[in-house]
């Protein structure tokens, strides 16, 4: 869960608007005589953080209080450093900084800045700093060992620096570079949380970036700090509390284990460091299940190949999506009764489920929600024809070129072929069979990166990689199947038929909004 800081202690150790505050944050950045605060305010609120169970960090700037440490100090490194450790000597024992001000904004994106101060963090034997997740000082950091809290902020504006390729702050010369509004704070604090923020400065017309954080900031300074801070506590409380009741862990039992396992979304940035995405086969369904539950869209469900027995521990409510299984729901000793496919069900504590006949498709997904974390009531069923509207319609799979198209002596021979899948697949990748074969005119490769859908050619014919698939290949990727179809390739058993289709760029992106749209009618 996303944790709330807040910068506490600029205004003196009996401040009321900040003791208030002290009871919604989870972590309070306590300044230290650089920009405000003394020894006596130190002292006052770690005393306070102790008794209500809140995190402390050292909040260090510039020594510059005539500007509250808001402007840039050219100063000899040794200089700032001693400034630091004479701030970090009023928190003895700390073990979390966040820095301040122009300091904070200067290490954002100032390299060599960043490097001085991650190496000054692990001498003083500090083991965590707030930072945001693209700037220099998190980068630094992480290479020698500290852990990183990214942070996100609720009440100021973002901007892009098209020069640095980063997010930054509004400035605070701009008239609008602080959020006066709880509302607009609160909906800020939430599309954080989604994983985005807008940075057009227009809510009308929005430009989103992407952004990371595991806690959001809010000024104590701010007119708007103690509302938005009460509304943002209780708003994560809320998501926590739901959050908790998701998913099937802890929540089901396997009477009978059939062939099946726990399944999230991928996992993604971690390519460079060889480990897969994985994640469910068929997001779109995983997603579309909770969703109609009202989980969050990533919360753990059952992947089922092979049918289960299942027993439900906790009272909630149930869907079945993915492939089509026939599904019985017996509650004590009456009959067991029919479960529709895509539709939510009540379930009590003891009722068990069992399956019958695969009626199509590969992986079902059974996901679950607590009834103690709310969500939707059942209603009627929403078949997954109703939602498949941004599929091709002709049922083909749609790719573009690849790298090495151009090594494909009759590229048009792909598309004409009548491609099958073969018992060579797993949550890898599936090996194609078909005559003619393909030839290309490229011999041995260095291998090159590989994607989600990649189409390799190798000797024995062509490899479609999925969500499981190795980082690289040293095969030429000749087509890439188009993100929208991705969860359509999972659900292929061995031995069906399938056909593919060139689209352009631009089709494929549109296919990928339709999605998404999708699955808010699902």
């Amino acid at each position: 869960m996303i944790q709330i800081n807040c910068d506490i202690g600029e205004k003196g150790p009996l401040h009321e608007g900040d003791r208030k505050l002290m009871e919604f944050v989870h972590i309070a950045n306590l300044a230290c005589d650089g920009h405000a605060g003394d020894w006596e305010s130190v002292e006052a609120f770690r005393a306070l953080a102790a008794q209500r169970g809140v995190g402390v960090s050292a909040h260090l700037s510039y020594p510059d209080k005539a500007n509250f440490g808001r402007a840039s100090m050219a100063m000899p490194e040794a200089d700032l450093l001693a400034a630091l450790d004479a701030q970090l000597a009023l928190l003895p024992g700390v073990k979390l900084v966040k820095f301040h001000g122009a300091l904070y904004n200067d290490a954002w994106r100032d390299a060599r800045l960043a490097e001085s101060l991650a190496g000054w963090l692990m001498r003083a034997g500090i083991s965590g700093v707030l930072a945001p997740a693209d700037s220099e000082l998190a980068a630094a950091a992480r290479r020698l060992g500290i852990t990183v809290l990214r942070e996100a902020f609720a009440d100021r504006r973002y901007a892009w620096d098209e020069e640095g390729g980063r997010l930054r702050l509004a400035s605070r010369a701009e008239a609008d570079a602080a959020i006066s509004g709880v509302e607009e704070a609160l909906a800020q604090a939430e599309e954080i949380r989604r994983g985005r923020v807008n940075v057009s400065g227009d809510p009308a017309r929005p430009d989103w970036r992407e952004i990371k954080a595991d806690t959001v900031c809010i000024h104590s300074d701010s007119p708007i700090a103690l509302e938005l801070a009460a509304a943002l506590r209780a708003a994560l409380d809320a998501a926590e509390k739901a959050a908790a009741a998701a998913g099937v862990r802890g929540n089901i039992r396997l009477v009978k284990s059939g062939f099946c396992g726990t399944a999230g979304l991928p996992v993604y940035g971690r390519q460079h460091l060889a480990v897969t995405p994985g994640g469910a086969m068929d997001c779109f369904s995983l997603r579309r299940g909770n969703l109609m539950l009202g989980n969050p869209e990533g919360s753990q469900a059952l992947e089922i190949v092979g049918p289960p027995e299942i027993e439900i521990l906790t009272p909630g409510r149930f869907v079945l999506t993915g492939a089509k299984l026939e599904a019985f729901l017996r509650r004590g000793a009456g009959e067991p009764a029919a479960v529709e496919h895509s539709r939510v069900y009540e379930a009590e504590a003891g009722d068990r489920l069992t399956f019958g006949e695969k009626r199509y498709g590969l992986y079902t997904y059974f996901c679950f929600r607590g009834r103690a974390g709310g969500g939707r009531a059942p209603e009627e069923a929403v078949p997954f024809s109703a939602v498949n509207g941004w599929a091709d319609p002709q049922g083909r799979i749609r790719v573009l070129p690849g790298p090495e198209y151009g090594s494909l002596k009759d590229p048009e021979q792909f598309f004409f072929t009548q491609w099958h899948t073969t018992f060579k697949m797993d949550k890898m990748g599936m090996r194609l069979a078909g005559e003619p074969g393909l030839k290309c005119d490229l011999g041995n490769m260095v291998s090159a990166a590989v994607a989600d859908g990649t189409v390799q050619l190798t000797p024995d014919g062509p490899i479609v990689l999925l969500r499981h698939r190795q980082t690289t290949g040293g095969y030429p990727r000749i087509f890439n199947v188009i993100s929208a179809d991705i969860d359509l390739l999972g659900q292929y058993g061995p031995n069906q038929q399938i056909h593919f289709v060139q689209v352009t760029l631009e089709e494929a992106v549109e296919a990928a909004r339709q999605k998404e749209k999708a699955l808010g009618h699902a």
